[in-house]
């Protein structure tokens, strides 16, 4: 049970957080209908599509995603206040230790984590699709690129290659499908061109030639102008689009996960960014408001500017290194959960290091 102090913080806390989220994402829909307003116009998108398939699911993706800095920013601001009208100091002086008066920060931090991690995971991604497909059909100029010479591992022992590969088309030049037993090739399927039917869910082979090998060697040869048959395997497989991990759900995320992982394909690093992003931008609201209550908690002279704007340049900062992450991704030695996660970790011993000077 949280007592009168407690429950006078952590509503504060929830309060100025509800503001500040309402402020920063009202100043992001001005400028973003201020950047978009002639595609909008010239692609004759109406106010109800724009407002509801475009705006609501926006301002739920950009909340989800940047809420440990709203966090950051309104705990510097209120408890600036807080500290600037001597609140803190009475309750520091009245008993109230350090680490106790930083547990109603924490409740709301848990709060602020768990909605947003629960959004992050399960809701954001079906309000992606509606959200990607506006972009899609009203603001960006959309050119397929032609992805060439693609190998992957569908199954086991199943390879896959395609020369080039036509997005729009779905189909490509030159396929090859080669079946291992261990190291001994049992079957591989050629042919000049191969399509997905999306009305049918079947592939469409032109030209093509099967060659299969019993267990003595001996060479089977069939071929012919057109088959259909059912990989188990569809375009995304071949061809997986970076941005249709942002619209599945955690378990249907981590299901192509393993299968992006034994395919080899190489955009698998991505998918797994996009994974622990979900649960570390969320996780960063605990991190920064450590630091937001070590920085704000001490009255100064001159009044609350000082702190707010040191506040502000610690979030830019932060979202500087956020950026960082997708070139350190490249590199070999850093993998996906360390880059996403290494803002958190660098700005944790930050926190760290204010938190135990405050507490002196």
């Amino acid at each position: 049970m949280m007592n009168r102090l407690e429950r006078y913080i952590f509503l504060k806390f929830l309060g100025n957080y509800g503001l500040f989220l309402g402020l920063v994402m009202l100043i992001a829909v001005v400028f973003d209908i201020s950047q978009k307003l002639d595609n909008f116009i010239s692609q004759g998108a109406t106010l109800d599509v724009i407002l509801g398939d475009y705006y609501v699911n926006f301002i739920a993706f950009y909340g989800t995603t940047f809420s440990g800095l709203i966090v950051f920013l309104s705990t510097i601001f209120f408890t600036a206040r807080m500290a600037d009208q001597t609140e803190i100091i009475a309750a520091l002086t009245g008993g109230v230790s350090f680490p106790r008066l930083m547990k109603p920060y924490l409740y709301g931090a848990a709060v602020v984590f768990l909605v947003t991690a629960l959004l992050s995971h399960f809701i954001i991604p079906s309000t992606n699709i509606r959200r990607i497909h506006f972009e899609d059909t009203y603001v960006k100029d959309i050119s397929p690129s032609r992805p060439i010479n693609i190998h992957r591992q569908v199954l086991p022992g199943h390879f896959v290659y395609v020369e080039t590969w036509s997005p729009e088309r779905l189909g490509g030049y030159h396929f090859t499908y080669e079946v291992f037993d261990e190291l001994r090739m049992r079957e591989k399927l050629q042919c000049d061109f191969v399509r997905f039917d999306t009305l049918r869910q079947k592939w469409q082979l032109d030209n093509w030639m099967l060659r299969s090998w019993d267990d003595q060697g001996k060479q089977r040869l069939s071929q012919g102008r057109r088959l259909d048959t059912a990989f188990n395997f569809g375009p995304r497989t071949i061809a997986p689009d970076l941005r249709s991990t942002a619209t599945m759900a955690s378990p249907a995320l981590w299901t192509f996960l393993k299968q992006e992982r034994l395919s080899g394909s190489e955009a698998v690093i991505y998918h797994e960014m996009e994974w622990h992003r979900r649960t570390a931008y969320p996780f960063s609201a605990f991190i920064l408001v450590f630091i937001a209550v070590s920085l704000a908690s001490e009255k100064r002279r001159g009044g609350i500017g000082a702190q707010i704007a040191l506040g502000l340049l610690l979030a830019v900062t932060y979202i500087f290194v956020m950026q960082l992450s997708n070139i350190f991704v490249s590199s070999p030695s850093i993998g996906p959960w360390l880059a996403v996660w290494l803002p958190n970790l660098l700005f944790a011993l930050l926190g760290g290091f204010l938190y135990f000077r405050a507490a002196k």
